[in-house]
């Protein structure tokens, strides 16, 4: 998050003799290039634009944003195609702002009615303030596609961001990614937070990121993300599913296992859906990398893994342990070495420096 006044020009050395000349126009260019308007204008842009879904992803894009004050709550879009540098032919909605912390208010507008498998250009702002141009891809209903796992940041932004940026350039064909919890070390921390969205911003404002609660997040998860409401009364976005193409993809919070309502919707949830392959996401393992000595995971596999093993699920994608392990497949406790045998496969993923 920019929070205060970044110096574009570098350190600028004063020279005596013939140079001063030289020097006091720069001096002067600097001033006029960066005077109050010129900062103000700077300053008011939206900024930390990050891409999820709320509804199908199909048809539909939401966006959330940041921005300085109330009046930065406009959308323009329009296909990629039809798009020649100017946004004059683009449709425009407008998104109600919400103060998000000490400085910044946050803006989240879901389109609807969109057209699969096609690119769209967008900018955000308002006239005389606007963002440059991004863009995103709805979905296509296809069974070949490539998604993005990640386990716990918490720590390294800048680091993580450049391992996001390096992964994305190496692969340009990812269509979203998911991730496991522990954004931050402290959630409660506005300038973690913005460290967070700074350096995830530069990727999932072109793809959509659908991230799980870990138990370093709390209220500015919360009050940031939009997420689909189509999880158990009162536990909406906390938990939640979502299709691509022929997979289905599952969100749990792990912090909250025990609750039997989301017990409930996740065997009603899984057991409805048709699609080829079942993902789940959540954030504590049920099968630990190393001793963790909370009991969560006995409690994960008491309240969650028998359901998920009913109804198929093939992959759990988990966090937590800040460290890389992939299971064999795991039905009942035990390790199905057979060809053919189900059971779950269980990933954890690491991906920044704690």
């Amino acid at each position: 998050m920019k929070r205060g006044f970044h110096n574009k020009l570098g350190n600028i050395s004063l020279i005596t003799g013939g140079s001063i000349v030289l020097a006091m126009f720069l001096l002067l260019s600097f001033c006029c290039l960066f005077s109050p308007a010129a900062l103000a204008d700077e300053v008011a842009k939206p900024e930390q634009i990050i891409l999820s879904w709320t509804s199908d992803p199909l048809t539909s894009q939401t966006i959330t944003w940041l921005g300085a004050d109330d009046s930065l709550g406009q959308l323009q879009y329009q296909t990629k195609s039809s798009f020649n540098g100017s946004f004059d032919s683009a449709q425009q909605v407008e998104a109600e702002a919400n103060k998000f912390d000490s400085r910044y208010y946050r803006y989240s507008i879901n389109i609807r009615h969109l057209t699969p498998d096609t690119d769209y250009i967008y900018r955000l702002g308002k006239e005389g303030c606007w963002t440059e141009p991004y863009s995103f891809s709805t979905a296509d209903d296809t069974d070949r596609f490539s998604f993005l796992y990640m386990g716990d940041v918490q720590s390294g932004y800048l680091g993580w961001g450049r391992m996001l940026n390096a992964l994305y350039q190496e692969n340009p064909r990812l269509r979203f990614s998911l991730l496991g919890g522990d954004l931050t070390n402290n959630d409660a921390d506005e300038m973690e937070w913005g460290e967070f969205l700074d350096a995830a911003s530069g990727v999932f404002s072109r793809i959509p990121l659908m991230p799980t609660l870990g138990n370093h997040d709390g209220t500015m998860y919360k009050n940031f993300f939009a997420l689909p409401d189509n999880g158990p009364a009162g536990l909406e976005q906390e938990f939640y599913s979502f299709d691509y193409g022929n997979a289905h993809f599952v969100v749990l919070n792990s912090n909250n296992n025990c609750n039997e309502k989301a017990k409930q919707w996740l065997h009603t949830d899984l057991q409805n859906s048709k699609q080829t392959w079942k993902f789940a996401l959540f954030h504590h393992p049920a099968y630990p990398a190393s001793p963790d000595y909370k009991g969560i995971d006995q409690s994960i596999i008491a309240n969650w893994v028998p359901i998920l093993e009913q109804n198929r699920v093939d992959m759990v994608f988990v966090g937590h342990q800040h460290q890389y392990m992939r299971t064999h497949p795991i039905f009942q406790g035990e390790i199905q070495n057979a060809p053919g045998r189900y059971g779950i496969i269980y990933v954890m993923g690491n991906a920044g420096a704690k």
